[in-house]
């Protein structure tokens, strides 16, 4: 009788839900969160967060389609460089190349160091230090 109630009883809990690998994947391609993950294939936000942790295909799907997104990402940024988009240009070099912006700061500081020393010379020479800066301005 034991095995009749058993065998008769309701697994529990509500069925595990099934999600395309391909739409999860396809999400991932364009840097999808989590969030938009659950939004997208109607779940709980705890649900994809589980999935990730727990389930080997759907956190391989996620994986593969954020590094092909990052892949085709990059591609374009390459083609829009190479044909001649210098505010690509110039990202690019800075991400690869360690290129960097001069601070404002660093520029100020060495005028202000370059009047202090001029300033305390003779004052004849600090006119004509001052010509010589007017000059080169112009």
């Amino acid at each position: 009788m034991a095995e009749q109630l058993e065998q008769a009883k309701h697994p529990g809990g509500r069925p595990r839900l099934t999600f395309d690998l391909r739409l999860v994947e396809d999400l991932g391609k364009i840097q999808s969160t989590h969030a938009e993950l659950a939004a997208v294939l109607d779940c709980h936000l705890e649900t994809v967060r589980d999935r990730l942790k727990n389930d080997p295909e759907f956190s391989a799907a996620y994986q593969k389609g954020l590094e092909n997104g990052k892949s085709s990402l990059r591609r374009i940024q390459w083609k829009s460089a190479l044909s001649g988009n210098t505010t690509m240009q110039i990202w690019l070099g800075k991400q690869y190349l360690g290129q960097q912006d001069r601070k404002l700061t660093e520029v100020l500081t060495h005028t202000v160091e370059e009047w202090r020393q001029q300033l305390q010379q003779a004052p004849e020479e600090v006119v004509q230090w001052l010509s010589q800066l007017a000059a080169s301005n112009s």
